[in-house]
């Protein structure tokens, strides 16, 4: 039975793989959104969880906030502290585990996370640890994919082909409902939610595929391990062909629309 550290060593390895900053690339938008929506000030305390290359943490820093950003894999943080420095900001990076938050209670007036702490095994403890490190009268506010988005089906695909050792106590995209959150959370917080979506522009189904085989870790780590290597190539057909379905040509040009639920919950007075 593997232990949480083993859980967490794994998970880190597997996300470290590739160019994450290419696929961060296509994710920017709904940080844009997230940002804009919750509007962080100058002096804004402001805790941003799976912080990846920092797309996040870096706009909110832009506005003025204090911002610290934590992430399993820091081999993301080069980038992270590249990208801060050319946008003139300053942004504390810790590696560390959204279910074990090493910050005292109440210590953000904002706590965020952006396609990435749905993926922590453990949801409740997950967002148990969100929860205790924001003020009374803070926000959480989370980008999370759901369970229609082309995300939850290469999710499927690959899952199936090489499940995880470690296994999950819940699904990720459970995140990416509204009902399931609210009882997550809690009645100390009141929750509002939208469904929004990005945009990713590939000319096919073949090049989306071919992008993430590429440089996306847990695709990659899938692609080196599964055995017998002949399955990769049943894993990718397959991937193609659900891909097939979404791929979509509109003003936007050709490309596949990804949904997610953004999510803004804030924490009322103790219950």
């Amino acid at each position: 039975m593997p232990t949480h550290q083993d859980i967490r060593e794994v998970n880190r390895t597997m996300w470290s793989y590739g160019e994450y900053r290419h696929v961060a690339d296509l994710l920017r938008p709904g940080a844009v959104d997230l940002i804009e929506r919750l509007a962080p000030g100058p002096g804004t305390a402001h805790l941003d969880v799976a912080t990846g290359n920092g797309n996040v943490a870096i706009l909110s820093a832009q506005r003025g906030a204090r911002v610290q950003g934590l992430d399993l894999t820091d081999e993301f943080f080069p980038d992270a502290r590249e990208r801060a420095a050319q946008a003139g900001v300053q942004v504390d990076l810790h590696r560390g585990d959204a279910e074990e938050l090493p910050f005292e209670d109440e210590s953000f007036d904002l706590v965020t996370s952006t396609y990435g702490v749905q993926f922590a095994p453990n949801h409740e403890a997950a967002a148990g640890e969100m929860a205790r490190v924001c003020r009374v009268d803070g926000r959480i506010g989370m980008c999370n994919w759901t369970s229609r988005s082309w995300t939850a089906h290469f999710q499927e695909i690959l899952s199936a082909y090489f499940p995880s050792p470690t296994g999950h106590q819940g699904q990720p995209m459970l995140w990416g409902d509204e009902d399931y959150l609210r009882e997550l959370l809690g009645k100390q917080f009141a929750l509002t939610a939208e469904r929004r979506e990005l945009w990713y522009p590939f000319p096919d189904a073949e090049a989306l595929v071919a992008f993430f085989e590429s440089c996306f870790g847990p695709c990659i780590a899938a692609r080196n391990t599964i055995s017998p290597p002949s399955r990769w190539f049943e894993l990718r057909a397959e991937m193609v062909e659900m891909t097939e379905r979404f791929v979509t040509a509109d003003g936007r040009g050709t490309g596949v629309p990804v949904e997610y639920l953004l999510v803004v919950a804030e924490k009322k007075e103790r219950v």
